[in-house]
């Protein structure tokens, strides 16, 4: 299992993967298992921060997305730089 961090960075990076799962394959299937167990473990509320942090980031607001998402639990550590 992935590594959890509570940098808001893999925050983002685990809901945008959650919004769009296929978007990077390189992540392996034990990242995508990672941030698939983490989401499931979200309550409704947190999932909706999720889908803020989301639209954030589309909009290019990767600071604001940031913030939002610092209210969100620990989330696996997005392995690449």
């Amino acid at each position: 299992m992935a590594t959890l961090s509570d940098d808001p960075v893999d925050k983002v990076q685990a809901a945008l993967q959650h919004a769009y799962p296929a978007a990077d394959d390189d992540l392996g299937p034990a990242y995508r298992s990672a941030y698939e167990h983490w989401f499931a473990q979200l309550t409704e509320g947190e999932r909706w921060i999720t889908v803020t942090v989301t639209v954030a980031y589309e909009k290019g607001r990767q600071d604001e997305a940031e913030k939002i998402a610092a209210q969100l639990p620990p989330a696996p550590r997005f392995p690449l730089p």
